[in-house]
């Protein structure tokens, strides 16, 4: 590591800490990777269907599709901490409120549309907008670990939660979760999470205005090739990816594998998103992005098609969903660490924000589309082969875009 790297990490770990703990523990994380753990439980419980179940995915990701360019401006003008702070209570409450659903799927759907607009502040843009501005030279790295706090929510999350539901029932599982956000996560946040440039004054507003960054305003941004390709190939990666990993469970569960078994298989998704952004991170701050872009996602292309043939042996199950894990852990950073290099820190929030509404978009129609797709055919092959194509094809997208303007580093 080079020694400006390693002085960016010895000033800024622990804002780098809280802000891997806030996107583990926020809706990108604990909420993302959970949710799906609970379909076949409140289907056995309600007599729900499994497909329309699982839409609730979508209306947990329109929330952060909606409120995500308007907290870009508002942490560009004001600061990132109160937002965050804000937000993650709201979502260990919303947890709360999940246990009184009372057998009415529309309510299932009202709390996790409220619980993504309460808890929009968790969500990347609050986070790599604070990484971005205390890391230059290793941001791909610093990127990585602070998004993998979502990979080790990956890992955990869906067996411990499992393991509540079995003994204890779904509604103990939502508890837990909220309980765990509220005495483990916000005060993690509250003593190392600070959204200040190094050098300035707690006593002032942060200085992450706009104006004393260099790069591109959101109109500018838009006049860019760049900037659609990165909406465009991530709206289509993000919509196929999300209906991957919220049906996955189910998925597996109907080849036969017990529902405790099956997350834990899933959880080597979160071990490959854990690993996959670090590593991206650090292959990012050498190659050039679009490059390990493509190549990312059309590996995940052929990983993604491996599941949709018979008889597969668990050993190539297992590297399908390492390969789908790999392009999850790809989508966020990479998201980021383009719109920071491309586009500059000037307006990041406003234009993060709106890239991150394009993902979110697609995040929001996979599951949704998925779920439709499983009831019309009653098998999930339509979305495997779907998602084969739009992972090659977004990988196409992004890996064509050129050498990035001269506030991002010559190269990258």
């Amino acid at each position: 590591m080079q020694s400006g790297a390693l002085d960016e990490f010895k000033r800024g770990w622990r804002t780098l800490l809280a802000c891997s703990v806030g996107n583990g523990s926020g809706l990108s994380g604990i909420a993302y990777y959970t949710i799906g753990i609970f379909v076949v439980p409140l289907v056995a419980a309600f007599g729900w269907k499994r497909g329309e179940t699982s839409i609730a995915a979508s209306f947990l990701i329109v929330g952060t599709a909606i409120t995500a360019p308007i907290i870009g401006s508002i942490i560009d003008k004001f600061g990132a901490r109160r937002v965050a702070l804000f937000s993650m209570l709201a979502i260990s409450i919303g947890y709360a409120g999940l246990t009184q659903l009372g057998g009415q799927i529309a309510f299932f759907y009202a709390a996790w549309l409220l619980i993504s607009l309460a808890g929009g502040g968790t969500t990347p843009v609050v986070w790599t907008r604070t990484v971005n501005i205390w890391f230059d030279k290793g941001r791909g790295l610093a990127l990585g670990l602070a998004l993998a706090g979502s990979g080790v929510a990956g890992v955990a999350s869906p067996v411990l939660t499992a393991m509540v539901i079995q003994k204890y029932g779904w509604e103990a599982g939502y508890i837990a979760l909220g309980l765990f956000i509220f005495f483990v996560s916000l005060p993690l946040l509250f003593i190392f999470f600070k959204d200040h440039k190094p050098g300035e004054s707690h006593d002032a507003p942060p200085t992450v205005g706009s104006e004393l960054l260099p790069g591109m305003s959101l109109d500018e941004a838009r006049k860019e090739v760049a900037f659609w390709k990165i909406a465009v190939g991530f709206f289509l990666v993000a919509g196929v990816i999300s209906a991957m990993m919220i049906n996955l469970v189910p998925l597996l569960i109907d080849r036969g594998v017990p529902q405790v078994e099956a997350a834990g298989i899933a959880s080597i998704m979160g071990i490959a998103v854990l690993g996959g952004r670090v590593g991206i991170g650090f292959l990012l701050d050498r190659f050039h992005a679009p490059k390990v872009a493509r190549t990312l996602l059309c590996l995940s292309g052929l990983g993604c098609f491996l599941l949709s043939l018979n008889n597969t042996p668990e050993w190539v199950v297992a590297i399908s969903v390492l390969s789908l894990g790999f392009a999850a852990a790809a989508e966020v950073d990479l998201v980021a660490y383009l719109s920071s290099r491309y586009f500059g820190m000037k307006s990041y929030g406003k234009i993060y924000g709106w890239q991150l509404s394009s993902f979110y978009a697609g995040a929001a129609l996979g599951p949704l589309c998925a779920g439709l797709a499983y009831d019309a055919f009653q098998s999930y092959l339509p979305m495997v082969y779907f998602a084969v194509a739009c992972l090659v094809f977004g990988g196409i997208v992004i890996g064509t875009m050129g050498k990035a303007p001269s506030f991002g580093r010559s190269g990258h």
